[in-house]
């Protein structure tokens, strides 16, 4: 039984811990146990007024309507792991899989010079940690490599944040 629970358990962990990195306040928390019980909030539209109004650049896209897009996928990300059942490991590893692959879309829309490049890394870091998820499901051996794949998770995510923060 504690196998089947360890893709939930990783798939909440890592939402959360996304979550935590991006909506502010950076985490270094792995522990899975209170990942399941804490509900993350989504990040509110107005952030995007935060984002400095640098007009549009050589590409014709503003910074602000780029970090919107970030904005969206965070909710996005919020709203999956508010989904997330315990009784289906696998769906929830799915789900991952998906929310990675509507991300790296999302993202891939983003051409503001200054925006681009973090949303870029953060993509890709997504994506490799659904690939990791993927992978602990196969050989929960894999397991303790948890911390070193939600660091690299966070510390992308907030890049990405901060680029539109600042």
């Amino acid at each position: 039984m504690t196998t089947s629970r360890s893709p939930f358990a990783l798939v909440a962990a890592s939402a959360l811990l996304l979550l935590t990195g991006c909506s502010g306040g950076a985490s270094t928390t792995t522990d899975a146990a209170p990942a399941e019980s804490v509900a993350p909030t989504p990040v509110a539209s107005a952030s995007a007024s935060s984002a400095p109004e640098s007009g549009t650049d050589a590409t014709g896209q503003s910074k602000a309507d780029a970090c919107q897009i970030i904005i969206a996928s965070f909710n996005d990300v919020v709203s999956t792991s508010q989904s997330m059942d315990s009784s289906d490991p696998q769906g929830n590893l799915t789900r991952f899989q998906e929310l990675s692959e509507k991300v790296q879309g999302d993202f891939a829309q983003i051409t503001n010079a200054d925006v681009a490049p973090a949303a870029q890394k953060a993509s890709a870091q997504l994506d490799e940690y659904a690939a990791f998820l993927a992978s602990v499901t196969a050989d929960p051996g894999k397991l303790g490599e948890l911390g070193t794949q939600v660091t690299a998770l966070q510390q992308s995510f907030t890049e990405a944040g901060t680029v539109c923060q600042g």
